[in-house]
């Protein structure tokens, strides 16, 4: 279980004095990109820059896993040698996000995202370099954030990282890591958020992405509740810190204590703790404890347990009371069910209620089902281009290639395009044969 290690926070260095002939002055969005264009510095809020700086064929998925678990273990140590390895490491892993599914997943994703921006801001020895290493790997965890639409509150995001990017001495130091090249004053963070989240750009699917925001969100709220003296809370953060830290034992502990003062996730917490610690019937009844007290999450263990135990009436009936306390991949999952047992009644229902609380593979199927039910009718099948389209723009590979079919069945060549060069994107190899074939490219 990943979560933000809430570190002391460290004298932050300053930006280093401008050079003489460098006017220490600020660019609006407008005017920065202006600058960069007339004197070709480098965009850095242009996506393909970012690549660049990693390329795919530098990326292995074994080798990169390697460095993430070396990087992890060295961001304990917090002395800056440390930390300037431990940023290159953790952003090896997260460069994969930069060309479709990363390969750090659920809450570790934006835990990963943390560290490595925080450990490329680690103060050096002589209190004044911003080498371009630690630079490099900022940038591409800024720009994870704004794809995944982490932004800064202020700048129209979530705001997850506020604490981290709106510190003012951060703040200065990642202004220059994203400014033109030559020209460290003149980075504008308010016009790198600025720029739209490229869809073909979605590390995780909208459930797992929603999990690493409520996991860290509630983490940061647990702080809280433990800094002003609420004593569940104070067990709770105590106990995630020692599981952090690989004392399972004593965070057991401290969990069961937060879960017999009343708090729900310290008991979804130990349901993960104990599962992790190969004690299943410990975990199912933390498991089940939560679930009774309203925790989604917990419902829905609840439902693999059943799964796993080939119970598939129990498991449905745990995954609706998922989805319906708010967790909507509850829907996707009796979705699949439905279709595993061909009940294509129950099919659509829990697709299009999935659809409509916004899940992507729920979107994708809903769209298909109603393209396949239309018949040539161009009001249903402009309803299915509505939710392929938003499949497709949250990274649904297959949805891409039914919004490209059911566009140029629609007349609207241009807008199948679009999404034929998503397919492209994608480099799936037979998708884009497919494609081919039919003349959609």
């Amino acid at each position: 279980m990943a979560l933000f290690r809430r570190k002391q926070d460290p004298d932050l260095l300053p930006p280093p004095a401008p050079p003489r002939s460098t006017p220490n002055r600020s660019a609006s969005a407008s005017s920065a990109a202006q600058n960069q264009s007339a004197t070709g510095g480098t965009d850095w809020s242009d996506i393909a820059n970012i690549r660049n700086e990693w390329p795919q064929s530098q990326l292995d998925v074994d080798t990169d896993l390697g460095k993430w678990r070396e990087g992890i273990a060295l961001y304990e140590n917090d002395d800056y040698l440390s930390m300037m390895k431990c940023a290159n490491l953790l952003s090896s892993a997260l460069a994969h996000s930069l060309y479709g599914d990363g390969i750090i997943q659920g809450d570790d994703f934006p835990d990963t995202i943390f560290k490595a921006l925080y450990a490329s801001l680690e103060p050096p020895p002589d209190g004044r370099s911003f080498p371009d290493g630690p630079q490099r790997s900022a940038r591409l965890a800024l720009t994870l954030v704004r794809e995944n639409g982490w932004s800064p509150a202020s700048m129209g995001g979530s705001g997850l990282f506020d604490k981290l990017i709106m510190d003012k001495g951060n703040y200065m130091l990642l202004m220059m890591a994203v400014s033109p090249g030559g020209r460290p004053f003149e980075g504008d963070l308010k016009a790198f958020f600025a720029v739209p989240p490229q869809p073909v750009v979605q590390n995780l699917p909208d459930p797992a992405r929603e999990e690493g925001n409520e996991v860290v969100s509630r983490m940061y709220e647990t702080m809280q509740k433990a800094e002003s003296g609420d004593e569940a809370s104070e067990h709770h953060f105590q106990g995630m810190a020692f599981w952090r830290g690989g004392r399972n034992e004593e965070a057991l502990v401290e969990l069961t204590e937060a879960a017999k003062l009343g708090s729900v996730p310290a008991m979804k917490d130990a349901g993960d703790l104990t599962s992790e610690m190969g004690r299943p019937d410990e975990s199912r009844f933390w498991y089940e404890s939560a679930a009774n007290a309203g925790n989604s999450a917990a419902m829905w263990n609840m439902a693999v347990l059943a799964i796993n135990s080939r119970d598939l009436a129990t498991a449905a009936d745990w995954y609706q009371q998922s989805a319906e306390a708010g967790l909507a991949d509850g829907y996707a999952a009796l979705t699949q069910l439905a279709s595993d047992r061909d009940d294509s009644a129950a099919e659509r229902r829990w697709s299009k209620l999935g659809a409509e609380a916004g899940q992507t593979f729920c979107m994708g199927r809903h769209g298909l089902l109603l393209l396949m039910d239309a018949n040539g009718d161009v009001p249903t099948m402009r309803r299915a281009r509505d939710f392929l389209e938003q499949a497709a723009d949250r990274g649904d590979a297959d949805a891409m290639g039914l919004a490209v079919t059911v566009n140029f069945q629609l007349g609207d060549q241009d807008r199948g395009r679009r999404f034929a060069q998503m397919v492209v994107d994608s480099g799936d190899p037979e998708r884009i044969d497919m494609l081919r074939r039919h003349g959609l490219l």
